[in-house]
């Protein structure tokens, strides 16, 4: 709106006009920024948030204690509020609320003044768009979709560094679990060595059968050596992640146990991961703002203007009102329509791209966890049991001279190498564990989630942000 003031017998009209325009853009819609979105979310999903910004030094968290052993959880929440990548991209949400803000801010008026000089009247001009007015419910709408649309992304980008982290855990934890079996190679190895250089001196075997056994001793050794070293190198990766790269304690994870999870069927798998994973209610938001968009770009050719003007002359005083507006002739924002359109073609396709990324992520994870739980249950349950009585059996019959040295050395490989397998289907299963809970989107060790309450509350949200 321009409106025109004489500068003396109309500042008063000036004063109320500016303040009945005040009114206008607090009936409008608000942004609606929530602070605590990425938090929220993060916290029932993974039972860890971050709790703001951190600062630049390195933080852990109050309910932290390294000393008495990492868990998983813990290094999830020390990673969620204190791994500095993650850190980075909360930025976003507060330049999102930015442009929030800025987007429900009305236009400043502006003020045009010809002072009287000579025989020249003086002339008084106040400008106020008024299509500022009219787009601002518009503007609010698209930045407040916005807003949602990179929380929610963050959101995913904290459940994918979860993923990274419980991956890394498990990659320390069965690090050290094959230390210890290192160690264990090595002491039955030793045992072996000294049962056949016993029973070299009383001449049952050949010397050659004593060189094979110290040669497994220090192969064992090698080995043994080799797994300190993986444990360091998981050690730190892990440090990365979690965002204590310069911390003395060494992380020490607790022994690996497999989660009790129910194996739910791909179909409600899918079904969840569709109404819980916040990627996709991401692509949900960057529609909306995209079909908002294209609907403001059919009015961003407008610019009309109110005028009030003031002329002062000699002896004469004349105030009138009227409107400037563009004339669309040529100008109606043809191309900014066709883009924003497209846009919208472009949000949907990219939607329908995540979808099907989903359903894959749900499948693969899913299949792979049930393998890993399949393998791990015949390794322990069967193959286990017999590979521990028959090296027990292998043992104290080479002992007794009843045994030969070739059979002892297949059993025990076969026990080492039996234990190691465990060892890999376990890492398996917790990879799988970690890969499926981020493709679904939350825990899964109550089950399925209400997949129905959860669709109903996604579409609540959606349909009130249309309406504000």
């Amino acid at each position: 709106m321009a409106i025109r003031f004489e500068w003396q017998s109309n500042l008063s009209v000036l004063a109320v006009l500016i303040v009945s325009i005040m009114p206008v853009g607090c009936k409008s819609p608000q942004p609606c920024c929530d602070s605590d979105l990425v938090s929220r979310e993060l916290n029932w999903r993974t039972g860890a948030g971050p709790q703001g910004i951190r600062p630049i030094h390195q933080v852990i968290p109050a309910n932290v204690i390294l000393e008495d052993g990492l868990s998983e959880d813990e290094a999830v929440q020390t990673a969620l509020a204190n791994n500095s990548a993650f850190q980075a991209t909360l930025a976003q949400l507060g330049m999102a609320h930015g442009d929030a803000v800025q987007a429900s801010l009305l236009a400043n008026p502006s003020l045009l003044a010809y002072f009287p000089t000579g025989a020249k009247e003086g002339q008084y001009t106040l400008y106020a768009p008024i299509e500022s007015y009219l787009m601002r419910p518009m503007r609010v709408k698209v930045a407040n979709r916005d807003y949602r649309r990179i929380g929610d992304q963050l959101v995913q980008n904290g459940l994918d560094l979860a993923r990274d982290v419980r991956v890394a855990y498990t990659d320390l934890a069965v690090a050290n679990e094959q230390a210890a079996l290192a160690l264990e190679a090595l002491e039955i190895r030793e045992s072996i060595a000294e049962l056949t250089d016993k029973r070299f001196d009383d001449g049952d075997i050949s010397e050659l059968e004593t060189i094979a056994a110290h040669v497994d001793q220090l192969n064992a050794t090698a080995t043994s050596a080799v797994q300190r070293q993986a444990v360091a190198i998981a050690e730190a990766r892990l440090a990365t992640l979690i965002g204590l790269t310069s911390l003395d304690v060494p992380l020490m994870p607790l022994p690996m146990d497999v989660a009790n999870v129910p194996i739910v069927d791909e179909t409600s798998l899918i079904a969840q991961a569709l109404a819980c994973r916040p990627d996709y209610q991401s692509a949900n938001w960057t529609i909306a703002a995209a079909s908002q968009r294209s609907r403001l770009a059919r009015w961003l050719f407008l610019r009309v203007d109110g005028v009030l003007d003031v002329r002062d002359g000699p002896g004469y005083t004349h105030t009138g009102g009227g409107l400037r507006a563009d004339i669309p002739l040529f100008n109606r924002n043809q191309g900014g329509i066709i883009r924003a359109d497209w846009e919208v073609n472009a949000a949907q396709h990219a939607r329908d791209a995540i979808h099907d990324q989903i359903v894959a992520d749900v499948r693969v994870a899913a299949r792979q966890l049930q393998q890993a739980n399949d393998n791990l249950t015949i390794l322990e349950q069967q193959v286990a049991p017999a590979l521990i009585e028959a090296l027990e059996i292998a043992k104290k019959g080479f002992a007794n001279s009843g045994t030969e040295y070739l059979l002892v050395l297949q059993t025990t490989t076969q026990y080492l190498d039996n234990k190691a397998r465990i060892l890999d289907q376990k890492a398996a299963y917790s990879r799988a564990l970690a890969e499926l809970e981020r493709a679904v989107g939350c825990h899964l060790e109550a089950g399925v989630v209400n997949v129905a309450e959860l669709i109903e509350v996604a579409s609540i949200e959606l349909d009130e942000s249309t309406r504000s």
